[in-house]
C-alpha cells in the first residue's frame, strides 16, 4: 500500500514540475538560425532580405509591412535551429517572449503598449494609430531614464534634431496589423491623412482635418463669390459704359487681389490648425 501511494505520489510531483514547465516552454518557442551580412545585435527587429527566406537583415520604417521577428540569444529559447551557413548566423524568433530594443522616440512605453519600428533601423517604440504593423506587446515598462542603455540623435524632415533614449524591453512577439489602428480608423481617404502629416509633420487627428476642411471650403466659397460677383459686375459694367473700361478693370483687379488674399488667409488657418 504505502510502495503504490509513494509511486503515484511520484507521478504527480513529476507532472506538476511538467506543468509548470509548459507554459515557460510556449512562452519561449522554437527559434531558428538566418543567415547575415554582419553582425546583428540581440534585440534588433528584423526582415528578410528581397528575394530570399534564408537571410535577414535590419528592419526599416520604410519596410514596416516586411516586419519578420526580432535577433534572439539561442540561449534563450527552448529550442533552436541551425539552419544557415552564414558567417554570421542570426537567430530570430517569430513568436514568444524576448527582449527588443527600443527607444522612448514616441514617448516612454508601458506594459501593456504595442511596440512597432521606430525610425531607427532595427529599433522599436510604442506605436501610435498611425502605426500600421506592430510586433508584440511590451511586457516591461521603459521610461528612458534609469533603464537606458545610451542615447542617439535623430533628425526630422525639417532638420530639427532630438535625443533619444534607447533600452531592452520584455515583449510578447506577435506580428499584426496594429489594433489602436483599427480601433480609430477614420473614414477620411489616405490622402487627405497622409497630407495633414506631411503639413504637421506628425500623424494628425481626424477632427482637425475636418475643421480644416470646413475653413478651406469656407474660404474657397468666399473668395469664389467675391471673384465671381466682380468679373459679372464687371462685364455688365462695361456692356453698359464701355468709357469707362480702364476704371472698371482696375476695380476687378482689386477684387480679384482681395479674393486671393481670403483664400490665403483660409490657407493660412488651415495650417496654423494642423501645425499646432
Amino acid at each position: 500500500m504505502a510502495k503504490h501511494f509513494y509511486t503515484w505520489l511520484t507521478v504527480a510531483v513529476l507532472l506538476g514540475c511538467l506543468m509548470l514547465t509548459i507554459p515557460k516552454i510556449m512562452a519561449q518557442s522554437v527559434v531558428q538560425s538566418y543567415g547575415s551580412s554582419t553582425n546583428l545585435e540581440v534585440g534588433l527587429i528584423v526582415e528578410l532580405q528581397p528575394n530570399s527566406s534564408s537571410n535577414v537583415k535590419v528592419l526599416t520604417q520604410a519596410n514596416a509591412t516586411r516586419m519578420f521577428g526580432v535577433v534572439v540569444n539561442p540561449n534563450n529559447a527552448a529550442v533552436s535551429i541551425s539552419s544557415s551557413n552564414s558567417a554570421y548566423p542570426t537567430y530570430v524568433a517569430t513568436t514568444g517572449n524576448y527582449q527588443v530594443l527600443v527607444n522612448n522616440e514616441n514617448g516612454s512605453i508601458r506594459v501593456g503598449d504595442y511596440i512597432t519600428i521606430s525610425s531607427i533601423n532595427g529599433v522599436g517604440m510604442k506605436a501610435e494609430a498611425s502605426d500600421q504593423i506592430i510586433i508584440g506587446k511590451a511586457l516591461s515598462n521603459f521610461s528612458g531614464t534609469s533603464d537606458s542603455l545610451g542615447s542617439t540623435i535623430l533628425k526630422n524632415s525639417n532638420g530639427r534634431t532630438s535625443t533619444v533614449q534607447l533600452g531592452l524591453v520584455d515583449v510578447s512577439i506577435a506580428i499584426a496589423h496594429n489594433p489602436l489602428q483599427q480601433s480609430t480608423r477614420p473614414d477620411l481617404p489616405s490622402f487627405l491623412l497622409s497630407a495633414g502629416k506631411t503639413v504637421a509633420n506628425k500623424p494628425v487627428s481626424e477632427g482637425r482635418i475636418y475643421i480644416s476642411l470646413v475653413i478651406l471650403g469656407i474660404s474657397a466659397i468666399i473668395s469664389g463669390s467675391m471673384l465671381y460677383a466682380g468679373i459679372r459686375s464687371s462685364i455688365i459694367a462695361i456692356g453698359r459704359n464701355p468709357l469707362s473700361k480702364r476704371s472698371i478693370i482696375r476695380s476687378l483687379i482689386q477684387v480679384t487681389l482681395t479674393s486671393l488674399i481670403v483664400f490665403i488667409l483660409g490657407l493660412f488657418a488651415v495650417y496654423l490648425l494642423l501645425r499646432v
